[in-house]
């Protein structure tokens, strides 16, 4: 969850191609990193239709604009020094004329051209083309921003008598826009946001919906709220604080049932995933003395963790009876995100992705005791800027709910037999983990409960795939792939035959 990096994370002048990759903490630059000629900047590659259009016209019409009107430019040229001036009023207007043309063909490519858009730490530089709508300037400060705007497949921009800029979220990529808004949140946090159900669909961060909307119970998994009976749990708002200060919420990444997921920014400026659950006013007294000291436990251990794949665990804390872990934001695209803009993936890369997988899930069943994550889905595998993918979002929130209320918690699609019933094991990961690959080679969720496997035409094209895939999600633990290591043993055979 962290197109090039607006952030440095060190104080070199010039900020290298793997620097901006490694990702970025903040959006805000602090001057005291930078030195002053440095620009660190986030570029967001704009590619629009009327633009291309543009282009292919002008390379088509060429011969004329160009090279014609530049051979018949010569010879007025040659006539009027000849013949000088007075008495050829006429060729000269005809040579303007030609000239004016070939300018304003080449000013209209260098237009076409422009299509980066760039947020630096003054503010917003804009492609040339939006010099009309834009008062004849291409630069906005972050204090000139009064609206971010998602409407009708067109995201708005406005400044405050300053002009908009109009882009089409076609000629975007979902992860530059999901940077974007972050952006905004944490460099203007008073310019409004309002989003649509596109912006709803992309999984856009910073979304403020209510828990009726449609769109957005659609988007996001309402984690069995309805078993849960009454709660005031209400999500937190936007510049809410937390820890005296220490955290800000820039805004809702998602929200269902009694948890909600949050961009944050902690005291020293750093942007940070804040996880929040909230046991039920129901519950009896045993069953949640149980949960908070499982959850406690299982948080001090997540804190312990240190791999390269994995989502940090910073802090877990309690307060007015909520409880929260704060976690590490990755730069990236969740695969489900990933999958929805892309389509299916192709074999090689998806047993590439597993076995990178399956080596963070062996790391956590090594632990002692051996840590089960529970929610390997699609939605907590972040794909970073680097190719590699990282896990996120341990299920110690869930847990935690599932504890205190006697009623499982998670994905339907991905949860093991076992774990339905309340008696996760390690193999309960293998589970989710196939079914994982289920979705990034067909774009479908499984059917729960079931074994889950390609279908014949895919099975033919995917033959390694799918074995793997029968092998993680079978019904019976012993059925099963036993452990992370034949997943990721298995996985190593197929990249090395391939090679």
């Amino acid at each position: 969850m962290k197109a090039e990096s607006m952030f440095a994370d060190g104080p070199e002048p010039e900020l290298s191609c793997r620097r901006r990759i490694r990702g970025i903490k903040d959006y805000r630059l602090e001057r005291s990193v930078l030195s002053s000629d440095t620009h660190a900047k986030l570029v967001i590659l704009y590619k629009e239709d009327q633009a291309r259009t543009g282009l292919f016209c002008l390379a088509a019409l060429s011969p004329f604009w160009l090279g014609y009107a530049l051979y018949v430019s010569s010879w007025l040229l040659q006539a009027i020094i000849l013949g000088g001036f007075f008495g050829y009023e006429d060729l000269f207007c005809l040579l303007c004329f030609y000239l004016a043309l070939v300018l304003c063909g080449a000013f209209t490519i260098f237009l076409c051209l422009d299509n980066k858009f760039v947020l630096t730490e003054k503010g917003f530089q804009f492609p040339r083309r939006f010099l009309m709508e834009m008062a004849f300037s291409t630069e906005r400060t972050w204090q000139h921003l009064s609206a971010l705007e998602f409407k009708d497949e067109e995201l708005l921009i406005r400044f405050n008598n300053l002009g908009q800029a109009r882009f089409k979220l076609a000629g975007m990529r979902t992860s530059d826009l999901k940077d974007l808004v972050v952006a905004v949140r944490s460099n203007a946090p008073d310019a409004q946001c309002f989003f649509d159900k596109k912006a709803v669909s992309l999984g856009i961060p910073g979304i403020q919906a209510a828990p009726n909307d449609k769109s957005f119970t659609a988007i996001w998994e309402q984690d069995l709220a309805s078993r849960f009976g009454s709660t005031a749990f209400v999500p937190l708002e936007t510049k809410a604080e937390l820890q005296n200060g220490r955290l800000t919420v820039i805004g809702q990444v998602s929200f269902g049932g009694l948890s909600a997921i949050y961009l944050c920014k902690d005291i020293l400026g750093d942007t940070v995933i804040l996880k929040e659950a909230v046991i039920p006013l129901n519950a009896d007294a045993a069953s949640k003395a149980k949960a908070l000291e499982m959850f406690d436990r299982e948080a001090r251990i997540l804190k312990s963790l240190s791999h390269p794949n994995i989502a940090r665990v910073l802090d877990h804390f309690v307060e007015n009876n909520r409880h929260y872990l704060v976690l590490e934001h990755i730069n990236g695209l969740d695969l489900r995100a990933y999958v929805k803009e892309h389509g299916p993936q192709p074999e090689r890369l998806i047993i590439r992705w597993t076995f990178e997988i399956a080596d963070v899930l062996k790391y956590l069943h090594a632990q002692e005791p051996p840590i089960m994550h529970r929610d390997v889905t699609p939605d907590n595998l972040v794909l970073d800027r680097s190719g590699a993918i990282k896990l996120i979002d341990f299920g110690a929130a869930n847990e935690l709910l599932t504890t205190a209320t006697g009623t499982l918690v998670g994905k339907q699609s991905y949860i093991a037999p076992e774990q339905f019933r309340g008696k996760a094991v390690t193999q309960s990961d293998i589970y989710a983990l196939g079914c994982t690959l289920y979705y990034l080679a067909t774009g479908q969720d499984p059917e729960a409960l079931s074994q889950s496997s390609l279908s014949a035409e895919l099975a033919e094209k995917m033959p390694t795939l799918n074995n793997l895939i029968l092998g993680c999600t079978a019904m019976e633990v012993e059925d099963r792939l036993c452990t992370m290591q034949v997943v990721e043993d298995r996985s190593r055979e197929y990249l090395s035959a391939v090679r």
